[in-house]
């Protein structure tokens, strides 16, 4: 059964990645915000479906839902190897508390105090950034529900899914971590490569804390901080900085 499950799931996931290229080149032509707006519903309801979805059959049909508040035992060689090198054995652990920094100087304090027009990313996602507060609290659901649905699926339930195949721990854990940058492959090579590093470091996260819900609070802190916080933050400065210029 899990063979089968594992063909079905790339299965989806090609088609996934296919079919949200071609909606993401189109959501790039839009100029309405109500347009905007729906786009950004419909993505949040296909990833919840897909990942969350997908994620929670699999484990019923594996009878493995207790893995939704139990770490997986067999997932604990793992964890012990990266606590071994990760100084993480709670939330005020310096490997957390560096990455956490490190986003928000990436993701705040360096554009802002540039005071550029157009911020700096990594891959094709400035189109996604709202440009308007209804825009901005679609774009903040959803990435509470990327958070929540791509580390389920692919932190929980995909290294599961693997290790039932027997697969080794480093293939269980890695090959979800390809996939997770392959999923954005509408953000262009770089946000690729970007989002792999992103799902080793979430990875990591979630070994070195043994907690799916701290991976899921850092995974949607950062969407959140890049989709929600930064352009909210960049609007009102280029808000006061035109009014400065217009009262100068």
């Amino acid at each position: 059964m899990s063979l089968a499950i594992l063909l079905i799931i790339l299965v989806l996931i090609a088609f996934f990645v296919r079919n949200d290229a071609a909606e993401y080149r189109d959501f790039k032509l839009l100029t309405r915000t109500e347009d905007r707006q729906r786009s950004f519903r419909r993505w949040t309801l296909k990833s919840f479906l897909l990942f969350s979805g997908t994620a929670a059959l699999g484990l019923g049909l594996l009878r493995q839902l207790n893995y939704l508040l139990a770490f997986p035992a067999q997932f604990a060689p793992a964890m012990l190897w990266i606590q071994s090198r990760v100084p993480v054995h709670d939330l005020s652990g310096g490997f957390l508390a560096g990455l956490l920094a490190s986003v928000v100087a990436g993701s705040l304090v360096v554009p802002l105090l540039s005071r550029k027009k157009k911020p700096t990313v990594l891959g094709d996602i400035l189109p996604l950034m709202p440009r308007n507060a209804n825009e901005t609290w679609h774009a903040a659901l959803l990435s509470l529900n990327a958070g929540f649905s791509e580390e389920f699926f692919f932190r929980l339930f995909l290294p599961v899914l693997l290790v039932n195949l027997h697969a080794g721990l480093i293939a269980a854990f890695l090959l979800p971590a390809l996939i997770f940058g392959l999923i954005h492959l509408y953000q262009g090579a770089l946000g690729i490569v970007a989002t792999t590093i992103l799902g080793l470091m979430l990875t990591a996260v979630y070994l070195a804390t043994a907690s799916l819900l701290v991976a899921i609070c850092v995974h949607a802190g950062i969407d959140l901080l890049n989709l929600v916080v930064r352009p909210t933050l960049m609007r009102l400065v280029a808000q006061k900085d035109e009014a400065l210029q217009k009262n100068g």
